[in-house]
């Protein structure tokens, strides 16, 4: 199972999956995008989503894989969807949506960018960002406010929000998603159940699962729901 974390995440987002029984059986990967975890990001050479999508290529053909699980949270949802269209469902046998962008209202986060330049950003809102985050009452929230604080490069932050947008705004991606031909499911907490497309999921006969107590961060809020209905979800469709 690949696994690409979201905007201000890093591969340590899954890091609950390895305890997971439900996986025990299976080889999970995990990288750090540019700028965020471990990774270097240089802010002289900017990548965009795009970027992030064609290293994920990169990243797959390095290792070989085939025949593999795919899964993707948020922005990572964004990008592995890319993957896919781009190609990728030549190689990957089951698909994993974690609250991936799909239309505009997923942009919770990078829609607070792109009206800013770098400057006002980096100073104001990202630093807003980060203490409305911690204000939430979500395990999830708290994490992730603590990763943007110690282990996010602003700049990657603020050069990938404006691809997420725009690729959230045109409509596509939910298209892509309902016609992929390749077994998925979409995944999502609780506390945002009010998506406006989830009706579109269930009435075009999408798998979808709720996980309980949970926000955006699922992997955080409730890993052991999360990972037990991955598990189930897998050993369904194989």
């Amino acid at each position: 199972i690949l696994f690409i974390h979201g905007l201000g995440g890093a591969k340590e987002n899954y890091w609950e999956a390895c305890k997971s029984d439900a996986l025990a059986d299976h080889t999970l990967i995990g990288f750090d995008n540019p700028g965020t975890g471990n990774s270097t990001y240089y802010d002289d050479f900017p990548f965009d989503v795009d970027d992030l999508t064609a290293i994920t290529g990169l990243f797959i053909g390095q290792l070989k894989l085939n025949n593999f699980i795919l899964c993707g949270a948020s922005m990572g949802g964004l990008t592995t969807m890319l993957y896919l269209q781009r190609g990728g469902c030549e190689k990957v046998k089951l698909y994993i949506n974690i609250e991936g962008n799909l239309t505009p209202e997923d942009c919770m986060f990078s829609s607070k960018v792109i009206s800013h330049n770098f400057e006002t950003f980096r100073t104001q809102i990202f630093p807003k960002t980060i203490a409305e985050m911690k204000a939430n009452g979500n395990t999830g929230y708290h994490i992730i406010a603590n990763n943007l604080q110690m282990n996010t490069n602003i700049r990657s932050y603020f050069n990938y929000s404006f691809q997420t947008v725009k690729y959230s705004a045109t409509g596509e991606l939910l298209k892509l998603y309902l016609q992929m031909d390749i077994p998925r499911i979409f995944i999502y907490g609780d506390e945002n159940r009010s998506l406006s497309y989830i009706p579109k999921l269930r009435s075009n006969k999408m798998t979808i699962k709720e996980i309980t107590d949970s926000n955006h961060f699922v992997f955080y809020d409730n890993p052991k729901e999360l990972y037990d209905i991955i598990g189930n979800f897998i050993e369904s469709s194989i």
